[in-house]
């Protein structure tokens, strides 16, 4: 109030030195009052707001840690052997310019039988969901061609788009692991919650949703698309296309970052993230002891204490591959996780299972730092493997395409993908 008791002071000699009239607010002992109590209010207003931390979302992004009433299903801490980990569920999205030619301009869907004849091609579909007369009318030598000892199939557009969902699934699952189609073999997969979120996405325009719908097919506990070339054709422009394309890419993640309190043990910390080949804790430890001497702690990705393989690629999608590169698949990533360059022999099953059985011991659960996890089918096949990180969190890719990320991910959601297949654990026979 001095200051504004100032200001009318100087207000007042200036208009009695000059000669020309001045604009002057001037007020009555009650105004006065009034206006002094709406500016004590409002300041007390914004000072309330600055200074109420409750009431500002809390930031994964910021290296501090939530309170426990600003944490959910979605973003919540755990302890363990591990320390504290910070986790928040995220979705991976592929970026625009990683959208292949292949998708902005799809050729027709192809279905490629090798090693059986026309005849075994007629059975097996019409075991799996196709009468006869759909099958005859289907397999005519103007759809048929040859590709070195395989036969190619170009099914008709329309027919495919008359098939039933338990068509789909009952054709489509015949069809998995065969070959036939990397779709087949890789089919997007959605959690049956989660595929309303796709629906839902404003970017889509409503035809292709409508016309996504037509072509999800359901299986175990989720639902699926395999007819991935299909759908883009039917969508008319390549920006519809891309945009569906990228809306499909979306991948449910993790991020997470270890908390360091005041309190924390740092000891206990590194032994547990310290003993994976090429990851140097004594260079971390200098910032988890800043961190440990700030007055509530602070929070470090994850990304430190992987090794460099996984640490470059973690939450990225690999560009399209060209002639000669490795087939980037769960197993090339799973046993390159701790390599400074990648070994693309593991390409190779003969090589990547015999390294496993000299290498590594069977276990009954996952509990430290490098544990591999094997997804197995009813003939004890490796479909699948990751990487354990810590509590139900592990390092992984799906499949072998371009479309997918390296990421970090749940457990429950990982046995989600692969509904048919049991987790089988190792462990490195030199832990």
């Amino acid at each position: 109030m001095l200051t504004f008791r100032f200001l009318l002071f100087m207000a007042r000699l200036k208009k009695s030195s000059e000669t020309e009239p001045v604009n002057a607010f001037r007020f009555s002992l009650s105004g006065l009052l009034i206006f002094s109590l709406a500016l004590i209010l409002g300041t007390g207003l914004v000072a309330s707001r600055w200074f109420d931390a409750k009431s500002k979302a809390y930031s994964f992004a910021k290296n501090d840690l939530p309170d426990p009433d600003a944490q959910d299903k979605n973003m919540f801490t755990h302890k363990g052997p591990w320390g504290e980990l910070l986790t928040q569920n995220i979705k991976l999205e592929r970026p625009a310019e990683y959208i292949a030619l292949d998708e902005k301009t799809p050729e027709p869907e192809t279905w490629i039988f090798s090693g059986i004849s026309l005849d075994q091609i007629q059975a097996l579909l019409t075991a799996n969901g196709l009468t006869k007369a759909e099958v005859v009318a289907q397999l005519t030598p103007g759809r048929l061609s040859s590709l070195g000892k395989a036969t190619v199939f170009t099914p008709d557009e329309n027919f495919l788009l008359s098939l039933k969902p338990e068509t789909r699934q009952k054709l489509y699952s015949a069809l998995y692991g065969l070959g036939v189609g990397m779709y087949f073999d890789y089919p997007f997969i959605f959690p049956k919650d989660s595929v309303e979120t796709v629906y839902a996405d404003s970017r889509l325009h409503p035809d292709d949703v409508a016309l996504l719908k037509q072509l999800i097919y359901p299986a175990a506990n989720s639902v699926r698309l395999s007819d991935y070339k299909l759908l883009l054709r039917r969508i008319p422009t390549s920006e519809r296309r891309i945009m569906m394309a990228k809306v499909l890419s979306l991948q449910p993640a993790v991020l997470v970052r270890l908390c360091v309190r005041p309190d924390s043990d740092i000891e206990k910390i590194a032994s547990y993230w310290g003993a994976m080949d090429n990851v140097r804790f004594t260079d971390m430890r200098p910032l988890l002891e800043a961190l440990k001497g700030l007055p509530h702690g602070g929070s470090v990705s994850l990304m430190y204490f992987l090794p460099p393989f996984a640490r470059t690629r973690l939450y990225t999608f690999p560009l399209p591959s060209q002639p000669g590169d490795p087939s980037m698949d769960c197993h090339w990533s799973t046993f390159n996780f701790s390599s400074v360059q990648p070994d693309n022999r593991f390409n190779n099953p003969t090589f990547t299972v015999d390294y496993l059985q000299k290498n590594f011991y069977r276990i009954d659960a996952p509990s430290i730092y490098g544990d591999i996890l094997l997804y197995v089918n009813d003939h004890s096949e490796i479909k699948h493997s990751a990487v354990f990180l810590a509590d139900d969190l592990a390092f992984t890719k799906y499949g072998d395409n371009y479309r997918q990320p390296w990421m970090i991910v749940r457990l429950a959601d990982m046995q989600t993908v692969y509904p048919a297949l049991k987790p089988v654990f190792y462990r490195r026979k030199t832990q």
